[in-house]
């Protein structure tokens, strides 16, 4: 059965810490889980909301606490089919189970939210979806979980909101925050909860799903998603099911042949195709996506694309720099270094509101410039 703490892969620590919990019959009522994007913290939260929601919990011989998968409130919790991977919500439709996200606007009661663009959490549907439900009943009279999904999205009036709620909800009532940018909550948010921190993912276990996910792959393939994934399960469904792979094979030449130096004209144009075809998909596939939301997704993967290239470069040039020779090393490792800064400069771009093609073709114009080869000296 889905969405079992047993099934989590690869967060040892944090785990830990919540079959503790279990265990002790000690669950404190608000989570922080915090970490880098698509490790297992959503999926972590419906883990543990189904142990909290379940009528029945067993404990195992080794004293962990879990969800029975009988009773009628895990049957609620059904398989993920292998299309609703970017859904994890689809199987799940359970009356004590409330996930916030920023899609929800579309649906609020207010017209003025239903026609914002979809880049934060409002205080209103805070305040509709999570701050009001909080004090009713619980459906199945067993208690009620709230998931704030991307909970770094909330506008500060929406968390100044949510203090009291935090502070002292009702019984039997839990709320996790999920986030990958922490530093974006404010600090008496995070004093009010428990604070579980998620790691990247060995790379075995990457590697493993990749091979599961995708037999056909060759091997130079599956080893690029492996790295593009960077310990993130999320990032190699999203290479594996979105097809980023002729990402790479579209946008990676360019860079062996902008260090070579020749140009490549067409590189920043293609790149924004590439991001603006993606975001279309993206949101043909989910009903009540933004495409301004998936852009910046699209943009983000585009840049974690070159970031990751640019490091396997540096680790690989460094194995080949002179020991000795501090001028070569820096000289060698420049370039990519370069590369970095230029997609750094990019997401800066594209935060400032900086039109797609704009700060796609910076982009292209920055890589030019830190990968074009320093002439010889006479």
């Amino acid at each position: 059965m889905a969405h079992d703490l047993g099934d989590i892969l690869g967060q040892t620590h944090a785990l830990e810490q919540l079959h503790a919990m279990l265990a002790a019959d000690r669950v404190h009522h608000g989570f922080v889980f915090h970490g880098p994007a698509g490790v297992g913290k959503f999926t972590t939260a419906l883990a543990l909301a189904k142990t909290l929601l379940c009528h029945e919990p067993s404990t195992t011989l080794t004293g962990q606490v879990e969800a029975c998968g009988r009773c009628r409130s895990c049957r609620l919790f059904k398989p993920p089919a292998e299309d609703d991977a970017d859904d994890p919500l689809r199987p799940v439709s359970h009356p004590d189970l409330h996930v916030v996200t920023k899609e929800l606007s579309r649906f609020s009661d207010d017209a003025n939210v239903r026609q914002r663009k979809l880049t934060n959490i409002p205080v209103d549907v805070l305040r509709e979806h999570l701050i009001g439900p909080a004090f009713r009943s619980a459906q199945h009279a067993h208690g009620k979980v709230f998931i704030v999904d991307e909970a770094e999205l909330m506008r500060r009036e929406g968390q100044n909101a949510l203090l009291k709620t935090l502070e002292e909800p009702p019984d039997g009532t839990f709320i996790i925050l999920v986030t990958s940018s922490e530093e974006r909550l404010l600090p008496t948010i995070r004093s009010r909860c428990q604070r579980i921190a998620f790691v990247p993912l060995p790379e075995d276990v990457v590697t493993h799903y990749v091979k599961q996910h995708a037999p056909k792959l060759d091997d130079p393939a599956r080893q690029w998603v492996t790295r593009f994934a960077d310990g993130s399960l999320g990032r190699a469904q999203l290479a594996l099911n979105r097809g980023l792979t002729a990402w790479a094979d579209a946008l990676l030449p360019a860079l062996e042949q902008l260090a070579s130096g020749r140009a490549v004209p067409e590189l920043g144009e293609q790149a924004a195709e590439q991001v603006d075809k993606f975001a279309e998909q993206w949101v043909k596939d989910h009903a009540n996506a933004s495409k301004e939301a998936a852009n910046k997704l699209g943009a983000a993967l585009l840049a974690s694309l070159l970031t990751v290239e640019a490091r396997h470069r540096l680790a690989q040039t460094a194995q080949r720099v002179p020991a000795g020779d501090p001028l070569a090393g820096d000289a060698a490792l420049s370039p990519w270094l370069g590369v970095i800064e230029a997609t750094q400069a990019f997401g800066q771009r594209l935060g400032s509101n900086v039109n797609l093609k704009l700060a796609a073709a910076g982009l292209a114009a920055d890589l030019a410039a830190a990968l074009r080869p320093t002439p010889t000296p006479a």
